[in-house]
């Protein structure tokens, strides 16, 4: 399966970019079978084998809006598979093994979000009405 990884981001996190970056390299994706866009403007954080692109955005316009920088990944994205991430989510060790096995049989995907301390975070959020 090929994806691209879309990480929404603000100035100044470079350190955070690295980690998520980080965790993709760590499932052992084929280089062929990924890349990594990055809206936001900070600094390429380090060398890595993917196919990594910085796309500024001038937060002067609207801070932290994260729909058109979601917009832009998905222009800018050269597999139909695309991984929507904030600077502050990173990967399962075996996330990408377990996509693999769960297949492409599906028009959208969410996954769970787990916090560091085992707990769910709002990976999916519904607001009933009466």
């Amino acid at each position: 399966m090929k994806f691209t990884f879309g990480i929404c981001t603000t100035p100044g996190s470079e350190q955070r970019v690295k980690n998520v970056i980080s965790s993709i390299e760590k499932n052992n994706i084929s280089p062929l079978d990924c890349e990594v866009v990055v809206v936001g403007n900070v600094i390429k954080p380090y060398y890595t084998e993917f196919s990594t692109r910085i796309i500024p955005f001038d937060e002067s316009e609207k801070g932290g809006w994260i729909t058109k920088k979601k917009n832009i990944i998905t222009k800018e994205a050269k597999f139909e598979n695309i991984v929507y991430m904030h600077d502050y989510i990173v990967l399962a060790d075996n996330w990408y093994e377990s996509m693999c096995r769960f297949g492409d049989d599906w028009n959208l995907l969410m996954n769970r979000i787990i916090n560091h301390d085992g707990s769910r975070f709002r990976d999916w959020i519904a607001f009933q009405s009466n």
